[in-house]
């Protein structure tokens, strides 16, 4: 803005200083911008994005590397869990065999006298043992009877046993 009576400094100047200094100034802003054009040719070369490829995809394998390896320690930890647990249910079932041996013992013989009860017999031990046979057969599924039972019961509690290490692994496997 000018003051009434007062020449500005360019209108003081003569043409052919502004029109020298107009084009210092254009060869300069052209300088600059033939620089910044020569950087970016750099930038994008077909060896530097190659480089650059070459950096993201090292990047992404070693990130890759690093989740699959954090996923095989938590699986790890994970199997630790359910042994320790698989091995304190199979400790449990033992000691409950030890403190009942005579069923552990019972359900022995119902099996050897299941198989037996199978074989078939000769006409010849038919006719010998018709008798005492029919009363030890009598007994025996009397005894087979109490005998299911107790496996029944043994069953349930291996059956219970593993319903408690499958959840036990379910929920180690769940906090992972």
């Amino acid at each position: 803005m000018s003051i009434p009576g007062q020449t500005s400094q360019r209108e003081g100047q003569p043409a052919q200083q502004r029109v020298e200094r107009s084009e210092r100034e254009i060869e300069s802003t052209r300088s600059a911008i033939t620089e910044d054009l020569r950087a970016l040719g750099e930038k994008f070369t077909p060896e530097h994005i190659k480089d650059e490829a070459a950096g993201m995809a090292k990047a992404a394998v070693g990130a890759a590397r690093e989740a699959v390896s954090d996923r095989v320690e938590r699986v790890e930890d994970s199997l630790r869990r359910v042994s320790s647990q698989t091995r304190e249910v199979a400790h449990r079932q033992v000691e409950r065999a030890k403190r009942n041996p005579f069923a552990l013992a019972g359900v022995g013989l119902l099996a050897g006298l299941g198989i037996g009860l199978l074989i078939p017999v000769t006409q010849a031990e038919d006719r010998a043992l018709a008798g005492p046979s029919r009363a030890i057969r009598e007994q025996a599924h009397g005894t087979l009877a109490a005998g299911r039972d107790t496996a029944r019961r043994l069953r349930s509690g291996i059956e219970d046993a593993a319903r408690e290490a499958k959840e036990a692994f379910q929920e180690s496997t769940q906090t992972t």
